[in-house]
């Protein structure tokens, strides 16, 4: 059964609000949380916010962590990438040679963007 199943089941034979989030409560089902600022999908919808950068943040973190402890993830992604090195810590030699080329690549942006007197992060 799913979490919504129990939830809609609790819902159904609760008395009212109150008695629901009860139930709810001590089964461990918290209700579903509204998701506002603070929330790494309203960063993906394009909201800028401290809040909403610092949720995105956190959430790269925790997935890069969960790729890496899953060596297979980066066979389901491909070798031979600049991702599969930097986000899937795989070290293999196709994926260091992408690596090294993609950061040679940037370095040779950097310095021709300074030639021309351009400033600005990224790539």
């Amino acid at each position: 059964m799913t979490t919504r199943k129990a939830m809609l089941t609790v819902a159904s034979h609760a008395q009212d609000a109150d008695d629901c989030r009860h139930l709810l409560d001590m089964l461990g089902l918290a209700p579903a949380k509204k998701r506002g600022h603070g929330d790494y999908r309203t960063y993906l919808k394009g909201c800028r916010c401290d809040a909403c950068r610092e949720a995105m943040r956190v959430y790269k973190v925790e997935r890069r962590a969960e790729w890496r402890r899953d060596p297979s993830a980066a066979d389901r992604v491909g070798h031979g990438k600049r991702t599969t090195y930097s986000e899937y810590g795989c070290r293999c030699a196709p994926c260091t040679a992408a690596n090294t080329e993609g950061t040679r690549q940037q370095r040779a942006r950097r310095r021709q963007r300074s030639a021309l007197g351009q400033t600005g992060g990224g790539q």
